[in-house]
Order: structure tokens, then sequence, then C-alpha cells
């Protein structure tokens, strides 16, 4: 190995962490799953079918062919996994659909918490930080409004399930494979991730190849694609800064819902307050921590700064704003994987136990700990995301009394969010 190589094979340790009993993952995975299904806006997505996932994917794995639906870009790329979902769905009686899709994304989302909890291991010691860290997957309140319960959005929790599995050194081969293709498969923020499997092909090419081949197929589908753009108005270099930093770390801190009373009320002092709460444990890990866990830190640090920044540039509409009504509420979705790889390096900063300044590492747990817990507190109790609109029950109901009225040759199907719907042919109605 060159030198070169071996410099780079170094920022990955190969030391395993303790082994769990496989009940300690289970119950892990069951209590990730219940938390997603049984919290208020869990359970509305049990009885409510959002966006893409009906008038996009379900339509389509219910009028397609399954090669067809799975090789058919939308938004100008790939969605492999949320369209397999779909069609797993479309297997289903049409009135189950619902549950099918929030079952669905449920458990790839509790997959990627396990994933971060077992890749985490070679960098974080702390067991109770990294049952903290995977937690987060699941309970962090910008993940639990527009992102929750539909495979629309899942593309956001995959992308940080790549992260760590090309950061694994133990990763077990195949599952790695398969997870490192589909989820590469679904997203096209996947390309950011390229260095990490460039680092990974020091240690292992296969995997770092198919991410690779992966990413290419993703790539030459987005330059032939079709994307229609969000809107025309010009970026705001300012705007972006200023809804970078309401959406990352003070949303992280508290969940988008309070953002909107938070920043009228108090300007950017929140905002920096949340940002020094980071930058503590942050700095306290590039001093205090070995080499591996600096390069987690500043890994994690400079692709939640990167991904918030292009994901409101390219999508950039005056509606992402701060000053407009609501704030952060537009697009929520924007701060999942930047506020988890922010996250990721708070947790290497607070797993560092240095000879002096101890008592600066304990206070930082215990700070970002409550303030943590008491937003995802605040936010169930809230009832944040709770989707109160028509139920698909309903909807189904409705679509069938259309064709048996003989009055239209579909039926209409309304769904979440207000103002979308799709149409089928009154035969696929009847014989789902």
């Amino acid at each position: 190995m060159t030198v070169l190589g071996e410099r780079l094979h170094g920022l990955v340790p190969d030391h395993r962490p303790a082994r769990r009993p496989w009940t300690f993952h289970l119950a892990g995975f069951v209590a990730a799953v219940a938390f997603q299904l049984l919290t208020p806006a869990g359970r509305s997505h049990l009885t409510h079918v959002w966006a893409e996932d009906g008038a996009r994917f379900l339509l389509d794995g219910v009028k397609e062919s399954f090669f067809a639906n799975l090789v058919a870009p939308y938004g100008g790329y790939l969605h492999v996994i949320p369209r397999m979902s779909a069609e797993l769905v479309s297997l289903l009686p049409l009135g189950w659909a619902a549950v099918g899709f929030a079952l669905s994304a449920a458990v790839p989302r509790a997959l990627v918490a396990l994933i971060t909890f077992a890749a985490s291991g070679g960098y974080v010691r702390s067991t109770a930080l990294r049952v903290g860290l995977a937690a987060l997957v699941v309970v962090l309140p910008v993940g639990n409004s527009e992102p929750l319960g539909n495979v629309s959005n899942l593309h956001w929790f995959l992308l940080y399930g790549l992260f760590w599995v090309l950061l694994w050194r133990d990763a077990p081969r195949v599952p790695a494979l398969l997870f490192v293709v589909l989820a590469t498969l679904s997203s096209p923020i996947a390309f950011v991730l390229a260095p990490l499997a460039v680092l990974a092909l020091f240690r292992d090419r296969v995997l770092a190849t198919a991410f690779l081949v992966a990413a290419a197929v993703q790539g030459g589908v987005m330059v032939f694609a079709e994307r229609t753009p969000y809107s025309h108005d010009a970026v705001d270099p300012v705007q972006v800064v200023l809804a970078a930093l309401l959406r990352v770390p003070l949303a992280g801190f508290t969940g988008s819902e309070q953002v909107p009373d938070l920043y009228p009320r108090f300007g950017n002092v929140p905002a920096l307050l949340a940002v020094l709460l980071v930058a503590v444990p942050v700095v306290a890990g590039l001093v205090w921590r070995d080499r591996p866990a600096r390069f987690l830190a500043v890994l994690g640090v400079g692709y939640g700064v990167a991904i918030i920044v292009v994901s409101l540039v390219a999508n950039w509409t005056v509606a992402l704003q701060v000053q407009q009504p609501g704030v952060v509420m537009a697009s929520q979705r924007y701060s999942v994987l930047p506020c988890l790889l922010l996250f990721t390096a708070v947790a290497v900063g607070l797993d560092a136990t240095p000879a002096r300044g101890r008592w600066l590492v304990i206070t930082a747990r215990t700070v970002v700990a409550c303030v943590l817990l008491a937003a995802v507190v605040q936010h169930v109790r809230d009832r944040a995301g709770v989707l109160t609109g028509p139920e698909w029950t309903d909807s189904v109901a409705s679509a069938r009394a259309q064709c048996s009225a003989g009055a239209r040759p579909v039926g209409r199907f309304a769904h979440e969010p207000s103002g979308w719907f799709f149409e089928l042919p009154c035969d696929l109605v009847e014989r789902s």
C-alpha cells in the first residue's frame, strides 16, 4: 500500500465494537418502527397518503409494468426504493395503500438507525451516545412532519445510511452492497458522497465500485431526464445563509414548527445560540479526539453545510426566504440530512474525555441532551405533522362510487397535501 493509501486507510478505524445480542438490535428496530407509526403524526399517515406516494408512485405502480416503473425517472432522477415500495403496495387492495406506504417508509428508516448505531462504533466510544445518534434518525423533529411516513422523502434518511456504510469498515458485505446500490439509485444527492467512495477503494474495492457504478447510472439518467424547476427566482446569497442557519442548527434543536415563533420574536439570536451549542462539542472533538474521530467531525460539519446550501440554491424560490410566513416550514425535508450530519459531528465532541476540560464536555452533553429531548416532547405534544385532509379510505370509496355511477371512465383519488390527486381507469379501480 502506498503512503497515501496508508494515511487514508487510517481515517477509517478497524477495531470492532463490542457485539450486542440480536435481541438488542431487534428491540431497537421495533421501537424505531413503533415511534414512527404510533405518534399522533405517525398515526395520521396510516390513514392518509402523501403527495408523490399516491399521484406518482402508486399511480405508476398500478398502471405500469415492474421494470418500466423501476427505471422511470421523476423530477429528473431515479427513485428505485420508493418505486419498489409502490410496487409492493400496488399488490395490496387499494384501501390499504396508506398503511402500506407508512410501513414502507418506517422500516427503511429504522434500518438506517441500526446502521448508524453499528457503523458509529468505530468512531464513538460511548454506547449511550451511539444509541442517541441512532435514535435521532427516528425522533429528530425535523424528520417527523413533511418527511414522516412517506417514501417520497425517504431518500434524505437513506443518504445518511449511505454516509455511514461508506465509512463502515466491518459492514456485512451483501447487505452493504445492496443498500449502497439501492440508496444511490434513489437520490441525486448521492454524488456528494463520491469522495467517501474513493476513500473506500483503499479498503473495499467491491463496495466502492458498486457505489460508483450506481452513481454513474443515476448521473446518466439525470443528464437525459427532464426536470421542471421549482421556480426561476434569483438566488439571494444572504437569504440562503439565513435560511441555512434557521433550518439546520436552530430547527435541528427546536423543530421547524418552533422557528416561526422564535425568529420573529428574537431575530437571529436563537440561531446564533444554536451555532454555539454545536460549535463547543465540535471544537472539543477536534482538540481531544483521535484522527478518525476528527475526520468524522469535519465530514459531518462540511457535508452538513454543503448539502443545505446546495439544496436551497438548487431549489430556490421566494417561498424559502426567512421573512415569508412560516419561515422554514416550506420544504422542511431539506433540514433532515444536514441536521443528522451536524449532530454526528456533535456526537464526536460529546464523546471526548479530556484530562482537563472534562466539566465542559459533561455540561455540553447535558445541555444538548435536554434541549433535544425537550424538542422531541414538544413536537409530539403539539401534534406537529398530523395530517387532517381527506382520509385515504374515503378517497377510495369516492373513486369507486364515481366508477359505479358510470358518469366518468376514471375514478379520482384525492389525498394529502391539499390539491393533490390522481385518476385511475375504472377497470383498474374495480380490480383493486
